[in-house]
């Protein structure tokens, strides 16, 4: 395993990430899709790097680095599921938004689909009388 695949591997997640980071506060939909299928290719990259594990000739300065990297792009992640968090939060108060007002409009209306307001009586004075 040779640092600079390492290296431009956590680079480009991160860049991804800021990619995604401004598709989500632009609501550009089918680009964080291509975003999303992105990080899954490369999650899977890195996942097979298996830096604990393996030998590796890094130099503390590169360890370093690539530690600053990692805190980089978990910070950035961490404001992204913030931001999605938030954009779910407003999704759902626009639904309950317009649920209440279907709600509200269902009520003015009798089990006929008639339309009639509080005082308005649908009872037909002489079909009661004969009752």
């Amino acid at each position: 395993m040779i640092y600079s695949e390492v290296f431009e591997a956590y680079k480009e997640l991160e860049d991804n990430l800021v990619q995604k980071k401004e598709a989500i506060i632009k609501k550009d939909l089918e680009k964080l899709n291509n975003l999303d299928e992105n990080l899954i290719v490369l999650t899977e990259k890195i996942n097979r790097f298996d830096l604990k594990n393996s030998p590796n000739d890094f130099s503390e300065a590169q360890k370093q680095e690539l530690k600053e990297l990692g805190e980089k792009i978990k910070v950035i992640q961490e404001n992204n599921e913030i931001l999605i968090k938030h954009s779910l939060g407003v999704i759902n108060g626009l639904l309950s938004g317009i649920l209440n007002i279907a709600q509200s409009e269902m009520s003015s209306y009798n089990s006929k689909g008639l339309s009639c307001s509080d005082d308005e009586s649908l009872d037909i004075s002489s079909i009661t009388e004969e009752a």
